[in-house]
């Protein structure tokens, strides 16, 4: 490859007959470190017309002539330029921190609060004709409902992404708690009650030990995100 092309130029990388890209290099070098990527891939620099290894893009700064002689292998294919031109044609992986899945708390769970809701607005209104005072107590039992199951539903996020899993709590100062996908060893669900007729369960996720280090509580498909989790770690 010429030495006018920047290292910080973008890549493309052929990869089990895939075209990926194109990539800059701090991609590159996050790919590598998440086993997306190998030295031994072929890429092609955006410009150029001669293809090279991986191992050797990233050792720009070695002597010249070991850079010569490794495009001289001839298991490395010569690509027409052209047929890069569009990077719509190339479909890239999925990405590390690409949101697969993102959930909370069902409401469907909290059927008392539900029905106080429901029934303090609806005396609410049919009290407001008849006793102010009673009325507006109703009203004020429906909104105390309604910001229970608020707090409940929007204090929990639970996210999939193809790397980890994560768990994020609290309304203002929030904290998380996440484990990579490749680490857990068990997966539990319980699905109880009518709720659990639905779909409706909780999902625990085990790494070690009999305590899950990570918990996604009373969510809709809870068995679907187990198989989401599952695919993740058999790909």
């Amino acid at each position: 490859m010429d030495d006018h092309f920047p290292v910080e130029g973008l890549v493309f990388i052929l990869k089990q007959g895939r075209k990926l890209g194109p990539f800059g290099v701090d991609e590159i070098l996050d790919g590598l470190e998440e086993g997306d990527f190998s030295y031994e891939d072929i890429c092609l620099r955006e410009g150029a017309t001669e293809c090279e290894r991986l191992k050797d893009l990233l050792d720009w700064d070695a002597d010249p002539s070991k850079r010569r002689k490794n495009r001289a292998n001839p298991d490395i294919p010569s690509v027409d330029p052209s047929r890069f031109t569009s990077r719509k044609e190339f479909p890239t992986s999925i990405g590390r921190d690409e949101l697969l899945y993102a959930g909370h708390p069902s409401i469907m769970c909290y059927p008392g609060s539900l029905l106080s809701v429901v029934l303090g607005a609806t005396a609410g209104v049919w009290l407001l004709p008849f006793n102010t005072i009673f009325s507006l107590a109703s009203f004020a039992i429906s909104v105390s409902g309604l910001a229970f199951l608020s707090l409940m539903r929007f204090t929990s996020d639970y996210q999939i992404m193809p790397k980890r899993i994560e768990v994020m709590t609290g309304l203002i100062a929030r904290s998380s708690n996440e484990v990579r996908i490749e680490d857990i060893r068990a997966i539990n669900v319980s699905c109880r009650g009518i709720s659990g007729i639905f779909g409706i369960g909780t999902v625990d996720f085990f790494t070690t030990g009999d305590a899950p280090e990570i918990t996604f509580r009373k969510i809709w498909a809870a068995n679907k995100v187990k198989a989401l989790v599952r695919r993740l770690q058999d790909a």
